[in-house]
């Protein structure tokens, strides 16, 4: 369980970095809307870009109190590798992370 904790909670440290790099680059307002057609229709501080990692962070433990409870469940809180089953919220997570980035980066552009 260890394993899967570290991986899941350095994944929110790096987007917390990717963020506030972001933020060092990006102009003093940026997009926080984009409607249907494409075209931006609201903008905010760029502060506003913490907002993903914040979400992230979230989904994160929420992840991370799940897999422990479905460990405790099947009694292998004590084994020290990622099982099978964590694979999938690992993944999960990866997409949420790539969109995150992507998002992020489009609202700074």
């Amino acid at each position: 369980m260890l394993k899967f904790k570290t991986l899941c909670r350095s994944t929110y440290v790096l987007l917390f970095m990717i963020a506030l790099f972001l933020i060092s680059i990006s102009p003093k307002t940026i997009v926080t809307h984009i409607n249907g057609n494409g075209i931006a229709d609201s903008y905010g501080n760029r502060f506003v870009l913490l907002l993903e990692p914040t979400l992230y962070t979230i989904i994160s433990e929420i992840v991370i109190h799940v897999a422990k409870l479905k460990r405790n469940k099947t009694g292998l809180q004590d084994v020290n590798f990622i099982l099978a089953s964590e694979y999938s919220w690992i993944g999960a997570l990866i997409v949420i992370f790539v969109t995150f980035i992507v998002m992020m980066w489009i609202q700074i552009n």
